[in-house]
């Protein structure tokens, strides 16, 4: 059975119709298609950044705690979540779960030795920075770098931090970076990351450049924010979601 379903799509209220092709919610017409319901149609909602399945910093990874921020996911709406670092390597059904929100992920973070949660991530020197990096993104489609952490700790410098830009680029990858300072947040812009996650002490006079551009633009970046899906061709849920839909907000 095909199902079609027919309303006024959100936010524009504009008359459409979907239709069930595979596991795809299309507006293109699929033939046979049965109606069974009509309404309003709400787009899912997409959670830009979020760090499920730990209880608490430092915690490894726990399968049963993933699984139930995800469904808290999904009941406030979220169908697709970005996850820029993990407690751990997610299990194979995470993003794939018929039920559960679609997931974009980053794997765990990488830090310079000294910064970040103890028990999370791995810790590398400058020099690693580059190659761990590169092979991260070229499994998972995005690494995740921590520029900096505790006031008075060294952020990962420009010239380290377009190297590592480079290095997963050239694997056809995407870099996350986290910035909590100036410092780091002056790098990852000055490098070309594909994102800023926080940008606390940001200088706003960035925001020009990085508004308009593309997440491969060189020497810009883009700053993540959450924002709901659009109409079209879009995934039904399947897998991975947590701290803005559960009942933990964990910094990361």
């Amino acid at each position: 059975m095909i199902v079609r379903i027919r309303g006024r799509a959100l936010p524009d209220g504009e008359y459409v119709d979907l239709y069930a092709d595979g596991d795809r919610w299309t507006t293109d017409p699929v033939p046979g298609a049965d109606l069974v319901a009509e309404g309003w149609l709400l787009p899912g909602l997409v959670d830009a950044h979020t760090h499920p399945g730990a209880e608490e910093p430092g915690d490894p990874m726990d399968e049963e705690i993933l699984r139930a921020d995800l469904h808290r996911h999904v009941d406030a709406g979220v169908t697709m979540i970005r996850s820029p670092g993990l407690p751990g390597e997610p299990p194979e059904w995470f993003g794939a779960e018929p039920g559960l929100p679609r997931a974009v992920h980053a794997g765990p973070w990488i830090a310079q030795h000294g910064q970040f949660f103890d028990g999370w991530g791995r810790r590398a020197t400058h020099a690693e920075l580059p190659g761990l990096a590169a092979a991260q993104a070229k499994r998972t489609g995005w690494a995740k770098i921590i520029a900096d952490w505790r006031v008075g700790d060294e952020a990962v410098p420009s010239d380290v931090m377009t190297a590592v830009v480079e290095a997963v680029h050239a694997v056809g990858g995407r870099l996350a970076v986290h910035s909590q300072h100036a410092a780091g947040g002056e790098a990852a812009v000055a490098a070309g990351v594909d994102s800023v996650e926080h940008g606390m002490w940001l200088d706003p006079g960035y925001l020009p450049d990085m508004a308009p551009a593309g997440p491969r633009s060189p020497r810009r970046s883009r700053c993540s924010r959450r924002r709901s899906g659009g109409r079209g061709t879009v995934r039904t849920p399947r897998g991975n979601g947590g701290s803005s839909a559960g009942r933990r907000r964990i910094r990361g």
